[in-house]
């Protein structure tokens, strides 16, 4: 499903359409216009870019809450696959180790020239796939963990780095920067899995369709975020 689903784009959802019921750039404007008076136009493209959106140089298009474009399923990770993306990865983990677990005794044995071989698989195959279970399982897990410490604090791989700098800027200048989509850990983690109010909580980890919540164009903002902005506007 992380192949096959769209990311999401700028001039559609994510969503198979027909060309006939295909989003018109007139659409996406007075869609945008309801949030800010002046959309943003992405420099390369030069169409309306919404919040969270990034243009990849790959795919040469905007992607809605673009994370990065994955060679390894030929598509960009988005807001409409990432889900479908974590999971696959999830899975993988847990069967990487499971592997290892289970097969750690015939590794041993393999490693000996003598002594009786009871299993189909010849010696140097188990070897060969125990030592690439548990390096998959490392190098994959490390990757896995960094994604949901990423979804825990409400960041995309391209918006750590952009919260990085922002951090460091603010800091230079007495200031504390605070991530305006940061909804705390819990409610992060319930808005990505798309649990709570629309699926219950068991889904997380089925291999099922889930749509994520909203149109990955428009996104709720924490307290710190409208107190922020009320105060300069009161300003």
């Amino acid at each position: 499903m992380a192949i096959r689903t769209k990311p999401g784009g700028v001039l559609n959802a994510g969503v198979e359409q027909s060309d006939s019921n295909d989003p018109t750039l007139q659409d996406l404007f007075l869609e945008l216009e309801e949030y800010q008076e002046f959309p943003k136009t992405c420099k390369k493209c030069h169409l309306p870019k919404p919040e969270r959106a990034h243009h990849c140089s790959v795919c040469r298009k905007c992607v809605l809450r673009f994370d990065h474009h994955c060679p390894w399923i030929a598509n960009c990770v988005g807001h409409f696959n990432h889900r479908y993306f974590l999971l696959f990865m999830t899975y993988l983990v847990i069967g990487c180790f499971y592997f290892a677990l289970v097969g750690w005794k015939p590794f041993l044995l393999s490693l000996e020239e003598t002594g009786v071989w009871e299993w189909w698989m010849p010696r140097p195959y188990m070897a060969l796939s125990f030592l690439l279970a548990v390096a998959i399982g490392l190098a994959l897990g490390g990757m896995c963990s960094w994604h949901y410490y990423l979804i825990m604090t409400a960041q995309t791989t391209v918006e750590f780095y952009n919260n990085q700098y922002a951090r460091r800027t603010a800091k230079a200048k007495g200031e504390v920067y605070v991530n305006p989509y940061d909804l705390g850990p819990l409610l992060n983690l319930c808005q990505f899995f798309n649990v709570g109010r629309n699926y219950p909580i068991y889904t997380i980890f089925l291999p099922i369709p889930i749509s994520p919540p909203g149109n990955g164009k428009v996104w709720e903002k924490n307290a710190m975020s409208y107190s922020s902005v009320q105060t300069e506007v009161s300003e």
